[in-house]
């Protein structure tokens, strides 16, 4: 019966420890299942088809063609010789035939295809990018999503020791108050006190159930039946320590926005050297192998075989200034490119400096709680003393308590909010490694 017994416990705790769903287990199914991650994929798959287009627009071309044409009236010949009847000769078809096979090659335009194939690689690039910051910031809001629901299920675990010894504490006075050692008031503030804890631990639970839900959403499990890991250790590789220069940097070099800009940056240039090669002849090679009736012979009016080929050029020489006005409103872009990735920077600049500063204040005031609860667990202790010995009241040892829940509780907030903002140093320098 013993063995059976230990077996049971055994199987029980494998049972509990199967279903812990980490933190790590929460982001691998959002990157694996998330849809703005495959929404940003599907994007670096158009990128690289955007890329194969503007290639094919470098190399030689090849048409096929075939039509008919029907022509009203044709050219011809009038003779008319003295003592011999009139006698016309008409040339060619009222119906032309003609099928052609036509092979196209750009030599020179300007070095606009250059540039539009350049920008459509830089262009998957920026695809690429958004993919990596989609999933950095996929990652990092599992991680803020499951703090909030390990915060919620510790501040629902704390209200239900304190309800456990109320109760205990509650049975007492009632029966204390049946002897007449105490005032019906202690009763009514401590059943006060449980109701308060009551909607206290129902909120809790209420913020862990939305949490859940939002977790559910992003990671697309079924997550009934689960319990979240107590472990609130984040992850060491996070420079966090570093000087806010050094944050910056690294911001510059992993932010997927910063990097998004940089790469608009070059993309801003390469529209305005495409804008620039309107300003330059267009030359062109073409052949075409052609088969038609009549052909290049009007007389005979048979089908035959025959080929064209030369080069174009093509130049605009005056436009009104259109084209130059073209090519300074990408400048003008540009430079609001340049604006924009200095306003970003100062703002990462800001938020590294901010959550560095509540960084401080919640290190400083986790230390600040630990004292308050050794005090406060301390006083506890000796007003329970005090109120066996009849000294203290029992007002007193609730409030006592309720200090000491409060104390741990903000304790406890303030670990969570730690690891929070851990998170979100990681998130703002967009750390992910």
């Amino acid at each position: 019966m013993k063995r059976m017994i230990v077996l049971l416990l055994v199987l029980a705790t494998g049972a509990h420890a199967q279903n812990v769903y980490t933190l790590e287990e929460a982001r691998r199914d959002a990157l694996e299942r998330s849809r703005d991650v495959r929404i940003a994929s599907i994007d670096v798959a158009g990128a690289e088809e955007g890329i194969t287009a503007a290639r094919a627009r470098r190399l030689p071309s090849v048409d096929v063609s075939a039509g008919y044409t029907h022509v009203s009236e044709t050219g011809g010949i009038d003779f008319q010789l003295p003592g011999l009847p009139p006698r016309s000769i008409r040339f060619g078809d009222g119906n032309i035939w003609e099928t052609a096979i036509t092979a196209h090659v750009p030599l020179f335009t300007g070095f606009r295809l250059s540039a539009m194939q350049d920008l459509s690689e830089l262009n998957r690039e920026v695809a690429e990018e958004s993919l990596a910051g989609t999933r950095t910031a996929v990652r990092h809001r599992v991680a803020f999503i499951y703090r909030r629901a390990q915060l919620a299920e510790r501040s629902r675990r704390i209200y239900d020791e304190q309800l456990s010894w109320l109760q205990v504490q509650f049975g007492m006075l009632r029966s204390m108050l049946a002897e007449g050692q105490v005032l019906p008031y202690d009763t009514l503030l401590l059943s006060s006190r449980m109701s308060a804890l009551r909607v206290e631990r129902r909120n809790a639970r209420t913020e862990y159930e939305n949490a859940i839900e939002d977790l559910r959403e992003i990671t697309r499990q079924d997550l009934v039946g689960i319990t979240l890991s107590d472990d609130i250790e984040v992850d060491p590789g996070i420079p966090a320590q570093r000087e806010t220069a050094s944050l910056l940097e690294t911001a510059e070099q992993n932010r997927s926005d910063l990097q998004i800009l940089s790469h608009q940056r070059e993309m801003a240039q390469l529209r305005i050297r495409s804008e620039q090669g309107s300003m330059y002849p267009t030359v062109a090679a073409f052949a075409s192998y052609r088969y038609g009736k009549p052909g290049v012979d009007q007389v005979a009016n048979e089908w035959m075989d025959y080929y064209t080929a030369g080069i174009s050029l093509e130049w605009n020489l005056w436009s009104w200034g259109g084209d130059a006005s073209k090519v300074q409103q990408q400048r003008y872009g540009l430079q609001r490119i340049e604006e924009e990735y200095a306003r970003r920077r100062d703002a990462v600049r800001a938020s590294i400096n901010r959550i560095r500063n509540e960084m401080d204040v919640l290190d400083d005031t986790r230390r600040m709680l630990d004292d308050q609860i050794r005090q406060e667990r301390t006083k506890q202790r000796l007003l329970q003393a005090r109120f066996r010995e009849g000294v203290a009241t029992a007002t007193e040892v609730v409030d006592a308590e309720t200090a000491l829940t409060t104390a741990r509780l903000r304790r406890e907030q303030a670990d969570i909010q730690y690891a929070m903002k851990i998170t979100e140093l990681a998130a703002a320098i967009g750390w992910n490694e």
